[in-house]
């Protein structure tokens, strides 16, 4: 068989389209749209990233006024009532000027803090509602895990408990919500000497919380009002709590 024979022979696997030109022209398109797929991947991981109010990522120094909700993954959720003033401070911090927020959260202790004008709230792991007043003044509730209301002093908040901040930024002992009217009256007096007959084992953490402002004589019948309650171990002094309360928060108590 010679060359032209085999060629023949081997003309019925020949392509019969004709090749197309690589032309600058032809392979733009495709680059364009790699290209266009990174930008569009980039963009859509930093708006999962960041804090978002719908489709608008918010960026440090924004306002967010109206009833709308905030979220960012891995942190949680910020539902925001209507009528509420509210500044986003960058990173996971907010600042709750005036009205109502109820958040919800998953991030590791103490890394969400909304501050007031007069406290922080810092997150342990929860879900709360903070309403601040226009003098300034305001009242955490927790729903779920605790919050640090932290300025001078400090209250631990647990769930089922509410904690206030007075105009003047003095912050209440966290009281929880099914303490006695009784209680729940003269603690919000500030007169530990009614509050402490009618406290009950579950109040020692108000108590507790108490020490961090008592006088000496109110030391002394708080002191006395928690051995009965909730009697200390040996080797415990009366006033541990007060160091304890003033550490840096890192961790809800166990």
């Amino acid at each position: 068989m010679n060359e032209e024979e085999l060629i023949e022979l081997l003309s019925v696997y020949r392509h019969r389209q004709p090749m197309p030109a690589l032309t600058r022209k032809s392979q733009a398109p495709r680059w364009f749209a790699a290209a266009a797929a990174v930008v569009t991947i980039a963009i859509l991981a930093v708006w999962m990233n960041a804090w978002r109010d719908g489709w608008r990522v918010l960026r440090a120094g924004d306002t967010i006024g109206g009833a709308t909700r905030i979220e960012r993954r891995g942190i949680g959720s910020v539902d925001i009532a209507a009528g509420t003033l509210l500044n986003f401070e960058g990173g996971n911090r907010l600042s709750l000027r005036r009205g109502t927020i109820h958040a919800k959260t998953t991030a590791p202790p103490g890394v969400f803090i909304v501050d007031t004008p007069h406290a922080s709230a810092i997150d342990l792991g929860c879900e709360y509602t903070l309403t601040v007043a226009p003098n300034g003044g305001g009242i955490l509730h927790v729903t779920a895990g605790w919050v640090a209301l932290d300025n001078t002093s400090r209250s631990l908040v647990p769930r089922g408990a509410s904690a206030t901040i007075n105009a003047n930024g003095l912050l209440s002992p966290p009281v929880f919500d099914d303490a006695s009217p009784q209680f729940k009256s003269a603690i919000a007096r500030r007169d530990i000497r009614a509050a402490l007959p009618v406290a009950r084992r579950r109040d020692a953490l108000t108590l507790l919380t108490l020490l961090q402002n008592a006088s000496p004589d109110e030391r002394a019948l708080i002191d006395h009002r928690l051995n009965a309650l909730v009697p200390l171990p040996p080797g415990v002094r009366p006033g541990w709590i007060e160091p304890w309360l003033k550490k840096k928060v890192s961790s809800p108590p166990q």
